[in-house]
């Protein structure tokens, strides 16, 4: 890590996420108990990166504050974004047999998370059980978009790809960012230019445009540089095939 500084008195009864975050089932009596285990909280300006790939990595972190992503670095130059991680995602858990992180990350804005050693990790999931269910849960969720993000990448057309991200991305901004997102006028930050969505969808810059203008022409977003409004989210939802359950209750099939 680098770049960073820690902050030692963040408050979880004060996160407007908690509740899709590891911490999500523990009361608010106990919360301060509970986030005790919590290791650090440190922050990250726009641009820095908070972890290369293929490197050893001893800790996960729930994302407090502003965006990030999940990326490789190709062999041919260019770069493949795997996820976009918003506020009360959990990170880092997830390694290979060497206990390496198989992707790098990479702060889009500035940015505040909260750091889980290993150890305090294992000591949760030993004496908190209802933490440790969470933790599968977040998994399984996680695992469950992934799954779409590939089928999104590999099975629909370059229109049906971007209708999906889009709608993913916001509805996921509207539940974890409020605070960028205006419920007045449906319009929020949106963290991806279009050269990081071709990047995550394997496309041209040139085509993603074509397809944005598009959407424009048909009233489906308003858009400028970082910033989004989706006019029509159910026609936007049927061209990209996304079924808004997987925001709005991404723990139905775990409960």
């Amino acid at each position: 890590m680098s770049n960073n500084t820690c902050i030692k008195d963040a408050n979880c009864n004060e996160c407007t996420v908690r509740s899709r975050a590891l911490f999500g089932v523990v009361d608010n009596n106990n919360v301060r108990v509970t986030q005790n285990y919590r290791d650090k909280h440190r922050y990250f300006s726009a641009g820095d990166i908070v972890h290369f790939e293929q490197q050893p990595i001893d800790y996960a972190f729930t994302l407090y504050s502003g965006c990030l992503i999940l990326y490789n670095d190709l062999e041919n130059g260019s770069r493949q974004i795997l996820r976009v991680a918003l506020p009360g995602d959990f990170v880092g858990f997830s390694r290979n047999h060497r206990g390496e992180l198989p992707y790098s990350i990479k702060a889009v804005t500035d940015s505040r998370v909260c750091i889980f050693l290993d150890s305090s990790i294992k000591k949760m999931m030993q004496q908190q059980p209802e933490i440790a269910k969470r933790l599968i849960d977040l998994q399984l969720s996680d695992a469950v978009l992934c799954q779409q993000r590939l089928l999104n990448i590999g099975q629909k057309t370059a229109t049906q790809s971007l209708a999906y991200l889009i709608m993913e991305l916001y509805s996921r901004i509207r539940v974890q960012s409020p605070n960028v997102f205006d419920n007045k006028t449906g319009e929020t930050f949106f963290p991806l230019t279009q050269e990081d969505i071709g990047d995550t969808l394997g496309l041209t810059k040139v085509h993603i445009n074509r397809i944005i203008v598009a959407f424009k022409e048909q009233g489906l977003i308003a858009c400028s540089y970082k910033k989004l409004k989706v006019l029509d989210e159910d026609k936007l939802s049927d061209i990209g095939q996304f079924d808004i359950d997987l925001i709005n209750d991404p723990f139905r099939h775990f409960s």
